[in-house]
């Protein structure tokens, strides 16, 4: 027993793993593959960027293509510098493809705009992001969020074109682009450069139709309604009822001109007002002369025709001009108001520089062509500069003008005027220039003449100083003394009327009906005497029956007598018997 208590246990250490740990083995690569598989299969993160995150909210603002939900909002925080809005969003995995350069997304919420209301949708189920891909092959996981739905996807067929204009009113995204009327695009975008103070429009004309852009093509407004009151009248056009609400842009080539080649996207052209500008941005060449008229230049305005017999060779650039005058009250009174002028070139015929221009016009000032007035249309008042040649005498002998424009001046209309040559001003007035046209704020003076305006004013006043001329006094005087003759003869008149009245208020006179009654009874008393069945009537009837055959009676007497004028005295043959006519 005691041998058994001082033995002790040997220890061996096991080194044999134990199966426990499988459990928690398992567990851990579970986990891991889970974490792979999670990972593997989650769709890329993308990051969007915006100014305003009106709408989106984290965890539940979906990302859409075609109305199918392919990501969602996982967070949205301010940048570090808190000047943006970092979006990031988890997308659904294996649409990698739709995330390429080309690639748009915007925020689709309730709009209303010109075309209409869009995005009702949304009210109960809140702001989406919507993705419109592209066909880069390049991928992109970084974009900026658009301010509107674009037009047309950056690869669709057509072509883009950028408009320039100064009227950041003329346009807006979504306005139709109209060929003909016929709606062939849409505005795409509008900003404001502000390095060169005016508005940038980009415009998506689509195939088939962006084969009608070529180079000669110009851009207009389409107002739906223009108006025009001009030295030519009241013009009013109207369009159709969609454009003059919706309004947009125009585009044609120019009657006359060719079309030229078509243009390649992102090209630039000017957007004008109307067509009318369109036309008066043609004539870039011209010179300018500057006109002094001493009658009032009310109703011209810049942009006036210059007219020479009918045909427009400028236009007026400034009613009044005075720009570059030291004295220019001084400069109205000595000489009159100034008015600048420009005679385009491109409107004369034929290939004419400025300075073969500038020598014709002097030569027909030399031979009286002088600039008048005149009314363009009695309805607005407005006025127009016309050209016409006068019998101004300047003795240089008579040269032929070759100016395209005014050929025949010899046979224009005639107005006299005082004027004998070109005037040209100094300091003390007026100083005759014989030869040559005269400078003045360094442009040449063009002589005027006055027009039929003035005339006519000053007929009207002569004959207004004839009407006051009239004894205007005497035929008062006369007309005072006749109105007293007849108030005196409307009071006799008046006292004529009262002894009327005591006449017939006379019992006498009252008494007078009754006696006409009266004698009136007589004579139908009378009358009746003379009537159908009364003694008197009868024996008249009688009487009238007894000449009636005493006349039946005498007839055979008178006949012989008209046929033998003695038978009175001697016996009247008496007529043949009848003697029988012999039978066949």
């Amino acid at each position: 027993m005691a041998k058994t208590q001082g033995r002790v246990a040997a220890v061996k250490k096991i080194r044999q793993l134990s199966p426990i740990w499988i459990v928690p083995v398992i567990a851990v690569a579970i986990g891991i593959w889970m974490l792979y598989y999670t990972q593997k299969n989650q769709g890329p993160v993308i990051t969007l960027v915006t100014l305003n995150a009106e709408g989106i909210v984290a965890g539940k603002t979906q990302i859409k293509s075609r109305s199918v939900d392919i990501g969602r909002v996982e967070s949205v925080q301010l940048s570090e510098d808190l000047s943006k809005v970092l979006i990031k969003a988890r997308m659904d995995p294996g649409i990698e493809p739709l995330l390429n350069e080309d690639s748009q997304l915007w925020v689709v919420k309730p709009t209303v705009g010109r075309g209409g209301v869009s995005g009702l949708n949304t009210l109960l189920s809140g702001a989406y992001i919507e993705l419109q891909p592209g066909k880069a092959n390049v991928q992109k996981y970084y974009y900026e969020l658009l301010d509107s739905p674009p037009i047309a996807p950056a690869d669709a067929p057509g072509v883009r074109v950028t408009l320039l204009s100064d009227d950041a009113t003329a346009l807006a995204v979504g306005d139709p682009v109209l060929y003909h009327g016929y709606a062939v695009g849409t505005v795409e975008t509008s900003h404001f450069v502000a390095e060169q103070g005016h508005m940038t429009y980009q415009l998506f004309i689509r195939a088939p139709y962006d084969a009608l852009v070529t180079e000669n093509v110009r851009f207009w407004q389409a107002s739906g309604m223009a108006l025009d009151v001009s030295a030519q009248g009241v013009r009013v056009e109207l369009a159709s009822i969609a454009t003059l609400l919706s309004g947009g842009v125009h585009f044609d080539v120019l009657d006359g001109w060719p079309a030229g080649d078509k243009v390649v996207s992102n090209s630039e052209f000017q957007l004008f007002k109307n067509q009318k500008a369109i036309k008066e941005g043609l004539y870039t060449e011209y010179n300018e002369y500057l006109l002094f008229f001493d009658e009032s230049i009310r109703g011209l305005t810049a942009g006036a025709p210059l007219e020479y017999k009918g045909i427009r060779i400028g236009t007026v650039a400034m009613a009044p001009y005075f720009f570059n005058m030291d004295n220019p009250l001084d400069v109205a009174f000595k000489k009159g108001i100034p008015v600048l002028v420009r005679v385009e070139a491109g409107r004369l015929a034929g290939e004419m520089s400025l300075k073969k221009l500038a020598q014709e016009l002097e030569t027909a000032v030399q031979h009286g062509l002088r600039a008048v007035l005149k009314t363009g249309s009695l309805l607005t008042g407005a006025l127009y500069i016309e050209l016409v040649q006068t019998d101004a005498q300047i003795e240089t002998p008579k040269v032929k003008v070759d100016m395209p424009a005014l050929a025949d001046a010899e046979q224009s209309e005639k107005v006299q005027v005082t004027t004998t040559q070109p005037p040209e001003f100094s300091s003390e007035g007026f100083v005759p220039a014989p030869f040559a046209l005269a400078d003045h704020a360094g442009l040449k003076i063009m002589p005027t003449a006055p027009s039929g305006l003035a005339n006519i004013e000053q007929k009207v006043l002569q004959v207004l100083d004839k009407v006051n001329r009239l004894p205007v006094e005497d035929v008062l005087a006369q007309s005072s003394a006749t109105l007293a003759q007849s108030e005196k003869m409307l009071k006799n008149a008046e006292q004529l009327i009262q002894s009327l009245d005591l006449l017939v208020k006379n019992n006498a006179v009252q008494q007078l009906p009754a006696d006409l009654q009266q004698s009136l009874a007589e004579l139908r008393k009378t009358l009746a005497g003379f009537s159908p069945g009364s003694p008197a009537y009868e024996r008249l009837n009688g009487n009238l029956q007894s000449m009636d055959q005493l006349l039946r009676d005498l007839q055979p007497v008178i006949k012989t007598m008209n046929s033998q004028s003695n038978s009175l005295i001697f016996n009247a043959d008496l007529p043949k018997d009848p003697e029988p006519e012999k039978g066949n």
